[in-house]
C-alpha cells in the first residue's frame, strides 16, 4: 500500500510539472503544448522547422509569431494563426499561388532573411493582419504591441517596418534622363555673328523661352532616380546601364534618397543612349497550400523581384571652339605669319576642316566689329584636325603694310558640326606693324643765328605726333654718331597732324649762334601708331658752323709802293677852244734864276668803292681837278723855259 501511494503521489506531481510547464509557454522542445482544439502544438520532433520569433499563448490556443523553415532556401510565414506547423513534410511539391499585396511583399523582400526574433515577430503579425490575404486563423491575430512585455521589442521593429513599406513599396518607376553638358559663357567669346553690334549678344535669348548658358559640349549628364508607389526615392538599389555610343560609360549605379547622377562622354557625333535596368521588391507574396495532412497552416513566401526599366537618348554634334593667337604680334612687312590655334568641343576622335582668313585694317580693330576699310591679305586652309593645338600654313605680311592684321575661323556646319565663325579683332590674334616715320632735316645760318628746316614723312596719315628737336654746341666740328654730345643749346617740341600722305614741314625757332658748330637732333615720339624715331647727331646737313671774326693786333703798315694808277686815267679838263697866249714879260736886269719844278705830292690812295646798293659817283672829283692843275702848271712853265731859252740864244 505504502508502495502504491507513494508512485501515485509521482506521478501527480510528473503531470502537475508537465501541466505547468505548458501553461507558461516552454518551447517545443520542452512542452508538448496544449491538445489540438487549443491552438498550435509545438513539434518536438523537428525543432529545425521554427525559425526565429516568440511563442504567444493566447486563450484560444499557443501561436508562433516567427519564420517557419517550410523551404530550404527562404523563410515562410503561416496566415493561418492556431492550426498545425507547416512543416516541410506537408508541403512536398507544392505549387504557389500570387497575391498582390506591394507593402507585404516589400517588408518580407527586405528583411525576411533577418536572424533577429524581433523582426520576424513583426513580420509574422504583418502576415497574418495582411488583409490582402486569405486567412483561417483559429487564434486572433494581434499586433505585437497588443502582445505584451516579451513583444516591446518585436513591437518595435513591427512599427517601423509597416512606416517604411507606407513609404518605398512598389509599384516602381525607374526614370533615367539625358541632357548636354554645357560649356559655361567665358569672359572673351570667340565666336558671334558678324551682324551683332556686341560681341556677347549671341548668348542672349530676348524670347519667352528658357535661357540656355553656353554650348553643348561632348559631355551629357544622366540622372536616375527610382520612385516608389508613394512618389519617394528609393535608395540604396542597384541600376544596370548599357549605353551605346559612349566611352568609358559606367556600368552600375546605385539609387539614394535624392536622384543620382553621372556623366557619360559621348564617343562620336550622333545618338547617345542609355538603357537603365533594376531589381526592385515585388508587388506580390507567394501562397502555399498544404499538400498533406488536415489543419495545416498556409504558408507565404517572398516573391521573386520585379524588373524596371527605362531609356534615354541625346543627339549629340560637335560643338567646335577656337582660339587663336597670331605667331608674331608685331609682325615685319615681306614676311610670314601664322595662326596658332586650339580646336575644342570636337567629340571623339571627330576632325574637321579649319579656313584661316587674315585681315588688314588701317584703322584699330573693334572686337567684334568688321570694321569698314578690313581687307583680306589671304587665307589658308587647315584640314583633317582633331582637338588640340595647331598652327596653320603661312602667310605672307606684303612688304608695304603698315596698320593692323588678325586672323578669323571658320569651320563648316553639317549634320555632325555646328558651324564655327570666329569674330574680328581678337586681340591675341591680332599684329601691328606700325608706320615708321623719318625726318630730312636742314640746319639754317643767317648772320649770328640759326634754325632747323624739318621735314617729316612716313607718319599714319591724319596722326598726331610730338617732335622734338635739339640743338647741341661743339668746339669742334662734330663726327656723326648715335650718342649725342655737347651742350644743348635749346631743346624745342612740337605736337603735329599728318596730312593725307602722312606729311609734316616745321622750321624751329631761331637761336643765338655762337662761334664754333651746332648741331641738330630731331626726335620722334612713339605712339599706339607710329614708331619711335631719332637721328643721328652730327649729320652734315643738320650741322652748320661760325668762324671766329679777325681783330689785327697792331695798325696795318703804308705800303712801300704807291697803290698802281687805275686802268683808265681820269680824263683832262677841257682846254678852251681859243686859248689866251700870255703877253710876254718884260725882261729883268738880271736874268732870272731859272724855276726848278716842285716835287709832286704823292698821289692819294684810290677812293674806296662805293657801298653796296650805291651808284659810283660821275663827273670831276676834287683828286681830278688837282691833278689836272698840277699837268698844267706843269706845262706852263716847261712853256715859260723854252721861252726863256730862244730869247737868250737869239741875244
Amino acid at each position: 500500500m505504502t508502495t502504491l501511494r507513494i508512485a501515485s503521489l509521482r506521478t501527480a506531481l510528473l503531470l502537475t510539472v508537465l501541466t505547468i510547464a505548458s501553461l507558461i509557454g516552454l518551447g517545443p522542445a520542452m512542452a508538448a503544448g496544449p491538445p489540438v482544439g487549443l491552438g498550435e502544438v509545438p513539434v518536438h520532433t523537428a525543432p529545425n522547422a521554427y525559425g526565429p520569433g516568440i511563442w504567444h499563448h493566447a486563450k484560444q490556443g499557443k501561436t508562433w509569431y516567427g519564420s517557419y523553415r517550410t523551404f530550404p532556401d527562404t523563410s515562410a510565414y503561416c496566415i493561418d494563426a492556431g492550426k498545425k506547423s507547416p512543416l516541410p513534410k506537408y508541403f512536398k511539391n507544392a505549387k504557389a499561388d500570387t497575391v498582390t499585396s506591394a507593402r507585404t511583399a516589400w517588408a518580407l523582400h527586405e528583411y525576411a532573411g533577418s536572424t533577429s526574433k524581433d523582426v520576424q515577430a513583426a513580420l509574422s503579425a504583418m502576415a497574418r493582419l495582411d488583409k490582402a490575404l486569405p486567412h483561417d486563423h483559429k487564434v486572433p491575430p494581434q499586433k505585437p504591441a497588443d502582445l505584451g512585455k516579451k513583444f516591446a521589442a518585436a513591437a518595435k521593429k513591427h512599427s517601423t517596418i509597416l512606416a517604411e513599406a507606407k513609404k518605398l513599396a512598389g509599384p516602381y518607376t525607374l526614370d533615367i534622363s539625358l541632357e548636354p553638358v554645357m560649356r559655361m559663357p567665358v569672359l572673351e567669346p570667340y565666336a558671334a555673328p558678324e551682324s551683332t553690334t556686341s560681341p556677347d549678344s549671341w548668348a542672349s535669348d530676348k524670347t519667352d523661352k528658357p535661357k540656355v548658358l553656353g554650348t553643348p559640349t561632348d559631355e551629357a549628364t544622366l540622372t536616375v532616380s527610382l520612385l516608389s508607389a508613394s512618389g519617394a526615392q528609393v535608395p540604396d538599389v542597384p541600376v544596370t546601364l548599357k549605353t551605346t555610343g559612349t566611352a568609358k560609360a559606367p556600368t552600375t549605379v546605385t539609387t539614394g534618397k535624392e536622384p543620382v547622377t553621372t556623366t557619360l562622354q559621348a564617343s562620336a557625333p550622333g545618338t547617345l543612349s542609355v538603357t537603365a535596368s533594376a531589381k526592385v521588391a515585388p508587388q506580390t507574396v507567394r501562397v502555399f497550400e498544404p499538400t498533406s495532412g488536415t489543419r495545416v497552416q498556409r504558408v507565404i513566401t517572398p516573391d521573386t523581384p520585379d524588373s524596371v526599366t527605362d531609356k534615354a537618348s541625346l543627339e549629340l554634334s560637335s560643338q567646335p571652339k577656337v582660339t587663336t593667337e597670331i605667331s608674331d604680334q608685331t609682325p615685319t612687312p615681306g614676311e610670314t605669319v601664322t595662326d596658332e590655334f586650339t580646336v575644342s568641343g570636337l567629340i571623339g576622335d571627330h576632325t574637321v576642316t579649319v579656313e584661316h582668313t587674315l585681315w588688314q585694317t588701317a584703322t584699330a580693330p573693334r572686337q567684334g566689329i568688321k570694321n569698314d576699310d578690313a581687307r583680306e591679305i589671304g587665307s589658308v586652309t587647315s584640314k583633317n584636325v582633331g582637338n588640340g593645338t595647331h598652327t596653320s600654313d603661312e602667310i605672307t605680311v606684303p612688304e608695304d603694310f603698315r596698320g593692323w592684321l588678325y586672323f578669323t575661323e571658320t569651320i563648316a556646319g553639317d549634320k555632325a558640326t555646328k558651324e564655327w565663325k570666329g569674330i574680328h579683332g581678337q586681340p591675341r590674334e591680332t599684329g601691328f606693324a606700325p608706320w615708321t616715320p623719318t625726318a630730312d632735316t636742314e640746319a639754317v645760318l643767317e648772320g649770328t643765328s640759326t634754325h632747323d628746316e624739318v621735314a617729316v614723312t612716313g607718319l599714319r596719315p591724319g596722326s598726331e605726333a610730338v617732335l622734338t628737336i635739339t640743338a647741341y654746341h661743339v668746339e669742334t666740328e662734330p663726327a656723326q654718331s648715335k650718342k649725342p654730345d655737347g651742350t644743348e643749346l635749346s631743346v624745342q617740341d612740337f605736337t603735329v597732324n599728318a596730312d593725307e600722305n602722312g606729311r609734316v614741314e616745321i622750321d624751329t625757332e631761331p637761336i643765338d649762334m655762337p662761334v664754333g658748330w651746332v648741331t641738330y637732333v630731331t626726335a620722334i615720339e612713339g605712339s599706339d601708331v607710329n614708331k619711335a624715331w631719332t637721328s643721328d647727331w652730327g649729320v652734315p646737313a643738320e650741322t652748320v658752323h661760325r668762324p671766329p671774326e679777325e681783330k689785327p693786333s697792331t695798325p696795318p703798315e703804308e705800303p712801300s709802293t704807291p697803290p698802281e694808277e687805275p686802268s683808265t686815267p681820269p680824263a683832262p679838263p677841257e682846254q678852251p677852244e681859243n686859248p689866251e697866249v700870255p703877253e710876254r714879260p718884260e725882261e729883268p736886269d738880271t736874268p732870272p734864276v731859272e724855276p726848278v719844278a716842285e716835287t709832286p705830292e704823292t698821289p692819294a690812295s684810290p677812293a674806296a668803292p662805293a657801298p653796296s646798293g650805291e651808284l659810283p659817283r660821275t663827273g670831276t672829283t676834287g683828286n681830278g681837278m688837282l691833278i689836272g692843275l698840277g699837268i698844267v702848271l706843269v706845262g706852263l712853265g716847261s712853256t715859260i723855259l723854252l721861252i726863256s731859252g730862244s730869247r737868250r740864244e737869239t741875244d
